[in-house]
């Protein structure tokens, strides 16, 4: 019951983000994006709003009009994140997130400054982590891979 009253309430968030952007509620977004760790996953929280405002082609109307208007909004909501939050994008070793991301941006924002933002990070976190496996070596990597039921997870712990 708690489970489904939260994830419906980080529902009516994630809608909201749109209409908070274009109806000019500054603060908004940015705390939402400071806040949804709390009670939410960057996967759920980019799948949310994917799904919620799906595709949105390069070539729909460019007028100013309600898609022109939604298409601009939602650049500006990942664009806030990708800068404010790079962190949400950076889960090793494959970045579900930011390839998510990634294919998004290339099918409704095919060469927008966004894309080559996120492909930039893309590209430094996969150079960087080789590099940080090896300077590692032997030593404990502060990663731990967990198995519940059939599902598998890799997660970071704390060092004292």
């Amino acid at each position: 019951m708690v489970q489904t009253a939260r994830a419906h309430r980080l529902g009516q968030l994630v809608e909201y983000l749109v209409p908070a952007v274009l109806g000019r509620d500054p603060t908004f977004v940015p705390a939402f994006l400071w806040n949804y760790r709390a009670f939410a996953t960057a996967q759920q929280v980019l799948d949310l709003l994917l799904t919620r405002y799906g595709c949105v082609f390069p070539y729909a109307e460019e007028d100013g009009g309600p898609v022109d208007q939604r298409k601009k909004a939602i650049l500006a909501i990942l664009g806030m994140w990708l800068d404010q939050c790079p962190e949400d994008f950076s889960q090793p070793p494959e970045f579900p997130c930011l390839g998510t991301l990634l294919a998004y941006l290339r099918l409704s924002f095919p060469g927008s400054d966004l894309e080559r933002q996120a492909q930039l990070l893309l590209s430094e976190l996969e150079r960087r982590e080789p590099a940080e496996a090896e300077a590692e070596g032997e030593e404990d990597s502060g990663w731990v891979m967990w198995v519940r039921g059939e599902e598998m997870g890799l997660g970071h712990t704390e060092k004292s």
